[in-house]
């Protein structure tokens, strides 16, 4: 009888931020024994020590120069606030270790531009958490568009609840001028991971009360001939959705995280959230695979993106956003 090859050692990871997003990574992590958490470093100790006692995590550092000196990871999270990111990312590429980067990566399409070159400059191993790219329904969705044929068309509708936003006082002034980026991404992100790059963006913005934009209407080619759109009214009721439109089919997802799948002889389906998507913020287990991986291999698998990939999706956010004009 042959013994069984030992199972690889668990990948280990240093948390830098210990918020509400933190805590979500790590309900992800508790779903793949072979990622472990070895410490948090946060600004606001006491908020690590919580976070830490509540997962077991055997560190909390005051510093990221303390959790690595300390904890000795494979690899960092940064999971700092929108208006911090930038500037952690910074710091963190001269540990060398492969990073998770909470979007987005900088308020600008400047500051992005800055921590991409210089990822590049070093040659980090770099992953931005666009979470939704890893919905199981998304997958299954576009895989029912591809069993008929060809993907004709990517309908995107953004709206964001800038009312809500600002009544939490979970966010500075400077984000919530600069939530096209903050936030926005996430749903302008889905135009290019269901469509690719596009070739062309047509687009007008105005602004009712913020200083990017807050009404969007574009439409968009992709280079593989499929045509988009995006819209947004961010001071109107209404939610987030996307529409794919394939050879005899249509595949729908409002809000996000369901699917339902209409045909052209009337038959429907529902598309149901695979387990990886259940019981934690969905996405964040397919992300923290993807990431496990690229840390260990070098190779960041599809849908994933790294900070070049970020980088234009923030782009296009800039794109939609050209001059808006006011409403008065």
């Amino acid at each position: 009888m042959t013994a069984s090859a030992p199972s690889a050692s668990p990948l280990r990871v240093g948390l830098i931020g210990a918020g509400l997003i933190a805590r979500q990574h790590l309900l992800a992590m508790s779903r793949l024994p072979d990622v472990q958490a070895m410490g948090i470093a946060s600004r606001t100790r006491a908020k690590a020590e919580a976070l830490a006692s509540e997962f077991a995590v055997p560190l909390v550092a005051d510093s990221p120069e303390e959790l690595v000196r300390q904890a000795r990871p494979d690899a960092l999270m940064v999971l700092v606030s929108p208006q911090a990111m930038a500037g952690m990312a910074f710091a963190c590429l001269s540990f060398g270790l492969p990073l998770f980067l909470e979007k987005p990566v900088g308020l600008s399409v400047a500051e992005a531009e800055d921590v991409a070159r210089a990822a590049e400059t070093s040659g980090a191993r770099t992953m931005v958490g666009f979470n939704r790219r890893h919905y199981s329904v998304f997958r299954q969705g576009l895989e029912k568009i591809r069993e008929r044929g060809r993907l004709l068309a990517v309908h995107v509708e953004g709206n964001e609840r800038m009312a809500v936003a600002r009544a939490t006082g979970r966010f500075s002034d400077e984000v919530l001028r600069a939530w096209l980026f903050a936030n926005a991404t996430h749903t302008i992100d889905l135009l290019r991971h269901f469509g690719g790059e596009p070739e062309q963006v047509f687009s007008l913005c105005a602004s009712l009360r913020e200083p990017l934009g807050d009404q969007f209407s574009a439409c968009l080619r992709f280079r593989d001939g499929a045509l988009g759109s995006y819209t947004a009214n961010w001071h109107s009721p209404g939610g987030w959705g996307v529409v794919l439109k394939g050879e005899g089919v249509t595949v729908e997802f409002k809000p996000l995280e369901t699917g339902r799948v209409a045909y052209a002889d009337g038959a429907t389906l529902t598309l149901e959230p695979e387990p990886d998507d259940q019981g934690v913020k969905p996405g964040f287990v397919g992300q923290l695979r993807a990431f496990a991986r690229l840390a260990r291999t070098g190779v960041l698998d599809a849908p994933s993106q790294s900070l070049a990939g970020a980088l234009l999706t923030m782009r296009l956010a800039g794109q939609l956003a050209a001059e808006p004009r006011p409403l008065g």
